[in-house]
């Protein structure tokens, strides 16, 4: 009897969105992300390209995304930039959207009103503006530990081991309008008093399985330039690190943990800010 050979399982192609703006991409970042919701993330590549104001970057972006045939999706205001990039996507057979521009269109035909065509306007000296400001402001100065006696005036206090993406996650809520501090514990290192006398409600202690803290540590130690089998990223250290970790917290009920393994910053950025304003009701 003839045998059948197996059918070999497709493996989906992934395909690549290239991310376009002028200014620091919040809006076009937002809009994808709505839009990426509705389908399966895991068949879809994101590259951003922010702070374009010229007309030579925008030509490596459009050669780049020739090569990956990906989709261009664009927020650029600017006529000569945006007309330049659709010229530069036409000629090399890539599909590019203007994100808002059609939607900017409509709007000064219903207002009967020229455009101001100034990039990031909805940003300019406003409260919103400032409030952001401030917010950076403080969360680099209190990043790391640094300046504990600050800590009773940030929104939001993250903790967590080395490497748990306390800084990225910091930067990113202060973005957002949150001012944050951060702090780093370790088994041999001793918080700092602060961190129990301010309101514990807004402390969010940061966990992580084992295997995404080794491959983040080797990671950090690669970019040094050192062994990637330091203690540092043991596996053994780093899961008795977890464990001590997991007893910490416990010993502080009143702090919402979050699991960051795997986990896009957003979402978890999405998840602090959402549980912080239900404990806040």
């Amino acid at each position: 009897m003839k045998k059948t050979a197996a059918k070999k399982k497709t493996v989906p192609v992934k395909r690549v969105l290239y991310l376009v703006g002028e200014g620091t991409g919040e809006t076009i970042t937002k809009i994808a992300r709505a839009a990426l919701a509705q389908f399966n993330r895991e068949n879809a590549e994101v590259k951003t390209f922010f702070l374009v104001t010229d007309e030579h970057y925008i030509s490596r972006i459009i050669k780049q995304a020739s090569e990956d045939d990906a989709l261009v999706a664009f927020s650029i205001v600017q006529p000569d930039l945006r007309d330049y990039l659709i010229k530069e996507a036409d000629k090399r057979g890539i599909k590019a959207i203007d994100v808002i521009g059609s939607f900017i269109v409509q709007l000064s035909i219903f207002l009967k009103e020229k455009p101001l065509e100034i990039p990031g306007r909805q940003y300019i000296l406003d409260e919103d503006y400032f409030r952001r400001i401030e917010a950076i402001n403080f969360s680099v100065k209190h990043d790391d530990g640094k300046l504990p006696n600050g800590l009773k005036h940030a929104d939001l206090v993250l903790v967590g081991l080395s490497r748990t993406g306390k800084t990225p996650l910091s930067t990113y809520l202060a973005n957002l309008g949150w001012k944050v501090a951060n702090v780093p514990i370790h088994p041999n290192m001793e918080p700092p008093e602060e961190l129990f006398q301010v309101d514990q409600r807004k402390i969010f202690a940061l966990v992580i399985n084992v295997e995404s803290l080794v491959k983040l540590r080797e990671a950090r130690l690669k970019q040094l330039g050192l062994q990637a089998h330091a203690k540092y990223a043991d596996p053994v250290q780093v899961s008795d690190e977890i464990e001590w970790c997991d007893d910490f917290f416990k010993q502080n009920p009143r702090w919402k943990v979050v699991d960051v393994s795997t986990r896009a910053i957003e979402e978890v950025a999405a998840g602090i800010i959402s549980a912080y304003q239900k404990k806040k009701k």
